[in-house]
């Protein structure tokens, strides 16, 4: 991420790309980036391989022109430059983390090896908590840097010692996480927040896929916060964490860990992931 000196903050790898060159980390703290109209995009590496890239690649241009710019860089481009950071830090399974800003009228690019954290198989049959938060973000389908936004949930991250917090926007109704997309379960039917009010995240595409071809039906519609009553499984989904179940929200419960909605989808899931790196190798 870009702290709020803007400087990047996030980076773990030994070489980060800036503008067609690798460079060694060492000053890259110095480097800063003064824009507030910053575009990403974190796309994971497995194998060596960029999963699901043409998505990011649509996502990033889509971010740029809600800001009025066009993306200058072809996806073959970006592509070329993943590999080589990746080459440079001896690595085939991370993170990459692709900002793109404007200064000068100069596009530029810098790509860096992103810190991930992939939760463990325990995890992923017992769940983890969230809680709910009150919040709105002002552009949720432009995936743009906010250097305040990012400071306050991480605050009540360590505040309410959760693993992620899912925003409830002012008709109280839970639109996302903060830095995921959130799918509930009710009847056997997978509920979703309507697109035009979240991030349509590149992972929530595949899940609804992954859905789709599990013949479960996927409704466009809020869940209130609080209730909870008749919701039989709740997960989360993104790049690092894949289809994540939610064991508890604030005080209230939920076995999605074992729900076999829930499960399906995740299976499903990894099998779509597993297609796409067969079909890239």
């Amino acid at each position: 991420m870009v702290d709020s000196s803007g400087r990047l903050a996030d980076n773990v790898g030994i070489k980060y790309f800036i503008n067609g060159e690798i460079k060694p980390v060492q000053g890259m703290e110095y480097l800063e980036i003064k824009t507030e109209n910053i575009v990403y995009e974190v796309i994971r590496i497995i194998d060596g391989i960029p999963l699901f890239f043409e998505d990011h690649y649509c996502r990033l241009k889509n971010s740029l022109k809600l800001l009025g710019y066009e993306l200058a860089l072809s996806a073959a481009d970006i592509v070329s430059g993943i590999k080589k950071l990746v080459n440079a830090n001896f690595l085939k399974n991370c993170n990459v983390k692709i900002i793109v800003y404007a200064e000068a009228s100069v596009q530029n690019l810098i790509m860096y090896v992103s810190s991930s954290y992939y939760p463990d198989e325990d995890e992923y049959k017992k769940g983890i908590r969230v809680s709910l938060f009150e919040f709105e973000r002002q552009n949720p389908n432009i995936k743009l840097i906010d250097r305040n936004y990012k400071e306050r949930i991480n605050l009540l991250l360590q505040k309410n010692d959760v693993f992620e917090v899912l925003l409830v926007n002012k008709e109280g109704k839970i639109t996302e996480g903060s830095k995921s997309n959130v799918f509930f379960v009710r009847k056997g039917k997978v509920y979703t927040a309507p697109s035009e009010y979240v991030l349509k995240g590149v992972t929530r595409k595949y899940v609804i896929e992954a859905c789709r071809r599990e013949g479960i039906e996927v409704i466009e519609a809020f869940i209130d916060a609080g209730c909870f009553e008749d919701i039989e499984g709740v997960f989360i989904s993104g790049t690092s964490i894949k289809v994540l179940p939610i064991s508890q929200i604030d005080n209230y419960c939920f076995e999605s860990g074992t729900n076999p909605v829930v499960v399906a989808v995740h299976r499903r899931f990894d099998k779509l992931v597993e297609e796409y790196l067969a079909e890239h190798k």
